[in-house]
């Protein structure tokens, strides 16, 4: 029996939006426009992405500033991509990256922490770019979904040795993270890729039920509807065939005939769900067909599904 499964492929966008300086004695944009990072919630490979940030001096008295980038919103103590998005993600100067410069609570910049960036004289000293990287730990179980993440700036400015004022905050342009999971499905069997599995119930006995079993496993970040159908919907030795061996199935546990659709809430990351189909064949129906070969093609079809999403696991 061979097993047909239609399968799809899921991406990650994650972007930085350009946000405008403020009055202040220094300003901070993320630099460039279509920064994105492909994330996939099932890979096991974390995001390590490169990023810059333009500082622009607003006060030509100044020298340098210092600045730490925050997540004003963390929930559990964790920083998140917005509400329900992946979580602790963490940001790393590239000029320093044992120096803290990221942070999920009321750290204020200090002698201890925060990216320093130097001014040169003169107006064509008045910006510099500053590179970062964006770091998210790999297989974090989210929904589909746009999670925006605006970042607070906050930046003390020098005029050479000395500190000018309190520590200022930009709040009007913040650099914001914007990360998108897509509705995605992919199903696979025995190992990612496979889309094709077969159940071998070898020579059938008429005395006793023969079963086999093979594991579907579906990856989803959106709930999704499990359909099955079949060619046939008995074992038969071919086309023109006009005996048929009656087979019954089990998805999950779950009796389930040609026809039949599970609904399903997303998986976990990054493992996903599995779904056991297990075909069992009786000896009495054996007993009543003629020798031969039989087979028949069951395909499971996972589709995204729309509306409300379903209770925990599936369900008929």
């Amino acid at each position: 029996m061979k097993i047909v499964l239609p399968t799809g492929l899921a991406a990650l966008t994650l972007m930085f939006a350009p946000a405008a300086a403020q009055a202040g004695c220094a300003g901070f944009e993320s630099q460039g426009t279509g920064l994105s990072v492909r994330y996939d919630p099932f890979s096991g490979a974390p995001i390590n992405h490169a990023f810059n940030i333009r500082v622009s001096r607003t006060d030509p008295s100044v020298t340098a500033v210092r600045f730490i980038l925050v997540d004003p919103d963390p929930r559990g103590g964790r920083s998140q991509f917005g509400a329900g998005g992946p979580q602790g993600y963490d940001v790393e100067w590239a000029r320093d990256s044992s120096r803290p410069v990221f942070f999920s609570g009321a750290e204020q910049p200090n002698a201890t922490n925060g990216a320093v960036v130097s001014f040169k004289a003169g107006p064509a000293g008045d910006v510099v770019n500053e590179s970062f990287r964006l770091m998210a730990p790999a297989g974090q179980s989210v929904g589909s979904g746009d999670y925006y993440e605006p970042l607070e700036v906050r930046y003390v400015c020098y005029s050479g040795e000395e500190r000018l004022d309190a520590a200022e905050i930009q709040q009007g342009g913040r650099v914001a993270l914007d990360l998108e999971t897509p509705d995605m499905i992919s199903a696979f069997i025995g190992s990612a890729g496979m889309r094709r599995g077969e159940i071998d119930l070898g020579v059938l006995n008429p005395d006793q039920s023969s079963s086999g079993t093979v594991v579907v496993t579906a990856q989803s970040t959106s709930p999704y509807e499990l359909s099955v159908s079949s060619k046939w919907g008995v074992l038969r030795r071919g086309d023109a065939d006009t005996a048929g061996l009656r087979y019954s199935m089990r998805l999950g546990g779950v009796p389930v005939e040609a026809g039949a659709a599970l609904v399903c809430d997303r998986t976990p990351a990054p493992s996903g769900r599995s779904h056991p189909l297990q075909v069992t064949v009786s000896g009495e129906d054996v007993s009543a067909q003629p020798a031969g070969a039989y087979s028949d093609v069951v395909t499971l079809t996972f589709s995204p599904r729309l509306g409300l999403s379903p209770g925990a696991g599936c369900s008929i």
